[in-house]
């Protein structure tokens, strides 16, 4: 199935896209790459020469591999996740943001002589449900939020622009986990990516995201039971595992946002927390260091050392990490400028 996408009109591109989707969910693994390496040309045709023919190669030579920790992941996260789901987040962050939407980025950058984002990031409230140990939502008070029109403000415009990820943090976002599914409601060509406590995750929550299809989840924590309350109350961790195991039941893509302090590095770094998080579905995670935004967060971050020093292995301010299935186990680093690291 070769389409040439480039005259064709947005609305038609995606339809075609949407083709090659439904035959990568069809299919079983072993004809998905076929697929997979059709993804790659499409690819070519938005990128163009940005990227060389040994660079374009190389990728349809690992997508076409069926045992390529690449294809392994992307095969897990078809199998692992709704139809519906797959499909929205295969369009909406694979041929809108990181296809269309990278060239129409490009394009604006040279037409209005500014940089412009790849993805935006914004508070829906700085209200939050919870007080955990130092965090700097609770510097902010509970009483800022953005209204509706303005967050529909926000993507309409960054959309023009060709953006089309955005990433929700707070406060606790899922304190307007109406608004949220109204947004994602009208914007259903968009990815949206939440941060989120966990605590406000629900059953008739998650029947509304698997319909809309476009909404993704990092849930914080923090290593085991007692290293993750010790900072984020008592009943925390098992509230993360409850959340947990309705977004896999459900099919809802998530992974995991990690603070990693002197305190939980060991935990939160350990095969077998890695091991935990894969079982009960996190396809990916964010690690993220201690940032302090006031002098009273300074002293209490001072005072129970949580900042990790110079003598321990992480290197960079925030690593990436992929999870994927048992069979491929074995970690990879890539050098980057945040530290990837895959376990897929």
């Amino acid at each position: 199935m070769s389409i040439a996408l480039e005259p064709l009109s947005h609305k038609v591109q995606r339809a075609a896209v949407g083709t090659m989707v439904d035959v990568a969910l069809a299919h079983v693994r072993k004809d998905r790459q076929k697929v997979f390496a059709e993804m790659v040309d499409v690819a070519k045709q938005f990128y163009g020469d940005s990227f060389s023919e040994e660079t374009y190669e190389h990728a349809r030579a690992v997508l076409t591999d069926a045992d390529s920790k690449w294809s392994k992941l992307i095969n897990c996260v078809l199998d692992q996740t709704a139809p519906s789901v797959a499909r929205t987040t295969a369009l909406n962050l694979g041929y809108e943001a990181f296809f269309r939407g990278t060239k129409t980025i490009r394009e604006n950058r040279t037409k209005y002589h500014c940089n412009i984002p790849w993805l935006i990031l914004f508070d829906p409230t700085s209200a939050c449900n919870m007080h955990c140990v130092g965090c700097w939502a609770g510097e902010y008070g509970h009483k800022n939020n953005l209204s509706f029109e303005d967050m529909d403000k926000i993507i309409t415009e960054g959309k023009e622009l060709g953006v089309y990820l955005y990433m929700l943090t707070g406060g606790e976002p899922l304190v307007r986990k109406a608004d949220i599914l109204r947004l994602a409601k009208k914007h259903n060509d968009v990815q949206f990516a939440i941060y989120t406590n966990s605590t406000l995750i629900d059953e008739p929550f998650c029947e509304e995201v698997v319909k809309l299809g476009n909404i993704a989840f990092m849930l914080s924590i923090e290593g085991t039971p007692s290293t993750n309350d010790a900072r984020r109350g008592d009943g925390h961790y098992a509230a993360v595992m409850n959340a947990m195991d309705l977004l896999k039941a459900h099919g809802i893509l998530f992974g995991t946002s990690i603070c990693y302090t002197r305190d939980n590095l060991e935990a939160v770094t350990s095969d077998h927390f890695m091991r935990m998080l894969c079982d009960k579905g996190a396809h990916f995670g964010f690690y993220f260091h201690y940032m302090p935004v006031s002098a009273r967060s300074l002293s209490i971050a001072s005072s129970i050392k949580f900042f990790v020093t110079a003598g321990f292995s992480f290197k960079l301010s925030v690593a990436f990490s992929i999870f994927g299935p048992p069979e491929c186990s074995r970690p990879l680093h890539l050098p980057a400028h945040m530290n990837f690291k895959y376990l897929c």
